[in-house]
């Protein structure tokens, strides 16, 4: 349940624009280590739409991309190798300009659905390392999870759009140094034994049990997603209702709304959550920077779920030093196994063994990086929608972003598995009534 960076107007305390810098030679950027991690992840995408915005100069955007490509090593780089040798790439970024996708015939045409399919009809495009494509009136940005987890992409599109404070830019240039989770680790674990007691406590007391089903094989190509927008008068509404339930917050809120509307819907899913948390909380100062440093911490939900409860679970969890463990344990398991997968993997056949949807929640509240785009807009609120591939056949993510006073949910998933108009009827549930979405969790 990370937090975007900060808000700033575009330009304040910088000096020329970003799409007027002067292009470095790869000789004067320094060499970039991708972590094993993210070696691990490399055939992952992520893939970020963000509009309305009527009138794109795809142009222009290209001389940003290749601007800000200059000054951040990060988005020249080639994960695919099947060495696992990340290659310089020597080809010319373009942004690219992409075929508007029909409406889909098996969904009503909601507020904020757009999103959803434009996303779907991006992830059947050939995946590349980074993609920057104008859709319809959308930005997108569609990058392979190896390149770094979600802050990328946001922070990407604002610096396309001239709508990033200074900060954004230079976080974007700056990667996590080498060992910067060892030197965490150390910190917060090898410095304090006890902790180790308490995160065996913790991990023990969050396991899943496997409920197994007949084994399926799923075509992971069929994956989805499908978005929702709640206006901003039900987000104010729901954000008064939760100030005023003792103990809950809106990422909790979203957790126990999301379970229960799910229920309704006739889905059935793991009492264990997967909540997604920055790490970036718990490395030294000068440590922090783009990469992969945000995992999935799973922690169990028993029932009721309210929004009271899941804050109180998360809160034990993130105050303590297991989500720095799982990125440290996540982290060796991939220097292990260093090898870069095979970029054809995913059109292979995934197996599907167990008969509980596991859901994975990311709720990133307000992202004021986009607040420079907003004044004088005329026509609907521009929204981001995001998706990032599901972890396995039985997986359903959720992420939920707020721009404008308005909140977009976008759920990916396999539809193989999971019926779109279930998933459609879930998020519809939640967006129209909010309050009683809210009031009715946990009962």
């Amino acid at each position: 349940m990370a937090r975007s960076e900060g808000s700033g107007r575009p330009g304040e305390g910088s000096g020329a624009r970003p799409d007027r810098r002067a292009v470095r030679s790869d000789s004067e950027i320094g060499e970039h280590r991708p972590s094993a991690l993210d070696r691990a992840l490399a055939n992952s995408r992520n893939i970020a739409v963000f509009g309305p915005l009527p009138g794109l100069d795809r142009d222009l955007l290209t001389v940003r991309l290749r601007s800000v490509a200059a000054q951040v090593p990060r988005l020249r780089l080639d994960p695919f190798a099947p060495d696992g040798v990340w290659a310089r790439r020597t080809d010319t970024l373009a942004v690219e300009d992409l075929a508007t996708p029909a409406s889909p015939r098996d969904l009503p045409d909601t507020p904020g659905g757009h999103l959803g399919v434009i996303a779907t009809h991006v992830r059947h495009q050939d995946p590349v390392p980074l993609r920057v494509a104008v859709c319809d009136d959308h930005l997108v940005v569609d990058h392979s999870h190896g390149l770094g987890d979600g802050r990328l992409a946001p922070a990407l599109q604002a610096v396309l759009l001239d709508s990033a404070p200074p900060a954004v830019h230079a976080a974007l240039a700056h990667d996590a140094p080498a060992g910067s989770v060892r030197r965490a680790l150390a910190d917060q674990i090898l410095r304090h034994p006890r902790r180790l007691a308490e995160v065996r406590r913790l991990r023990a007391d969050n396991a899943r049990t496997d409920i197994v089903a007949e084994p399926a094989d799923i075509d992971p190509r069929q994956v989805r997603t499908v978005s929702a927008t709640m206006p901003p008068d039900g987000v104010a509404a729901l954000r008064e209702r939760v100030s005023a339930t003792d103990g809950a917050s809106d990422a909790s809120a979203t957790v126990a709304m999301w379970v229960s509307a799910l229920r309704r819907a006739g889905v059935a899913s793991d009492d264990v959550v997967q909540v997604l948390v920055d790490c970036r909380r718990y490395l030294r100062r000068d440590d922090a920077g783009m990469g992969n440093l945000a995992i999935a911490l799973p922690i169990r939900m028993p029932a009721p779920v309210t929004a009271a409860s899941v804050r109180q679970r998360v809160r034990s969890a993130t105050e303590s030093a297991w989500p720095l463990a799982v990125l440290g344990v996540n982290a060796t398991k991939a220097r292990l196994h260093r090898g870069t997968p095979d970029p054809g993997a995913d059109t292979a056949a995934a197996v599907r063994t167990s008969s509980r949807i596991r859901l994975s929640v990311s709720d990133i509240g307000r992202i004021p990086l986009y607040d420079g785009v907003l004044p004088g807009l005329s026509g609907p609120l521009p929204q981001l929608g995001a998706g990032i591939d599901p972890d396995g056949p039985e997986a359903l993510t959720l992420l939920v972003s707020e721009v404008g006073g308005a909140r977009t949910l976008s759920a990916t998933f396999h539809a193989d598995v999971l019926a779109p108009a279930a998933v459609h009827a879930a998020l519809v549930d939640m967006c129209r009534d909010p309050v009683a979405a809210l009031e009715g969790s946990g009962s």
